[in-house]
């Protein structure tokens, strides 16, 4: 009987899948379509896209187009952008938020660290600090800007874990404060310019590549610390729970 049961809450329940399927392929479809005919409604811009961009840069406050529209014409897009990165980073948060005590970045004993890459980075991390910055800065008028600074510091912050020699508490108030920082000034710049324009992120031409700057460098402190976090989940993941640089592992062998 309880077989049976079984067989037909089985044959039920595959019954219910094949129905939520169709519904939701259903609902993909309609939403497509409402998509695809709200793009032909669309008018034909008169000026290709690159040239409005080329007549308003020397009001967005930046000369690299790509920074102009990343962080002034497609403001918003960047800043739902940061939100998205803020919230997988929430999702992969340790769950040991009881940690606040220790230091943002402790020395550890490691019996299987890397002394090559130690002694190595003493010299490369510093080189690293001042080329992020220097991308920070050139990103107004070359290749740059914050999400290369970000990342580039998050290889530093990883090659440092690699080492085996240190732990990151990524529940201590500074990292914490790191990760939201670049969201929380997008965000108060954005609404602090609507008192003047009565347009949020719309940005007065003669303070916007000022505003850009703080937003920017607000924006690489959250990316490098959500990228290193990242890497940091990956990494005690249940496959390299045996890694040498695993320190939470090695802690709690001793």
């Amino acid at each position: 009987m309880f077989h049976s049961m079984t067989l037909h809450n089985e044959e039920g329940s595959k019954e219910n899948n094949f129905g939520l399927g169709v519904f939701l392929g259903g609902v993909i479809c309609v939403f497509c379509s409402l998509i695809f005919f709200s793009l032909l409604q669309v008018p034909v811009p008169s000026r290709p896209v690159v040239e409005l961009i080329e007549q308003n840069l020397a009001s967005s406050g930046v000369s690299n187009p790509v920074t102009a529209v990343l962080l002034n014409f497609r403001s918003l897009d960047t800043l739902l952008e940061i939100a998205v990165l803020l919230i997988v980073a929430l999702a992969v948060m340790p769950n040991k938020l009881d940690s606040t005590s220790q230091g943002f970045i402790t020395h550890v004993k490691n019996p299987h660290r890397n002394d090559v890459l130690e002694a190595f980075l003493r010299w490369l991390l510093p080189s690293i600090v001042v080329t992020a910055g220097y991308l920070l800065w050139t990103g107004a008028s070359l290749p740059g800007g914050a999400f290369q600074a970000g990342a580039l510091l998050a290889g530093a912050g990883i090659l440092l874990l690699l080492t085996g020699s240190y732990r990151v508490d990524f529940s201590c108030d500074i990292a914490q404060k790191m990760m939201v920082v670049g969201l929380v000034i997008f965000l108060i710049v954005g609404v602090g310019v609507a008192t003047n324009s009565k347009t949020i992120l719309d940005f007065p031409d003669k303070y916007a590549g000022a505003l850009i700057l703080v937003i920017e460098v607000a924006a690489t402190l959250s990316i490098a610390m959500i990228l290193v976090l990242l890497y940091h989940s990956l990494t005690n993941s249940e496959s390299d729970k045996y890694a040498p640089y695993n320190v939470d592992r090695i802690e709690k062998e001793e």
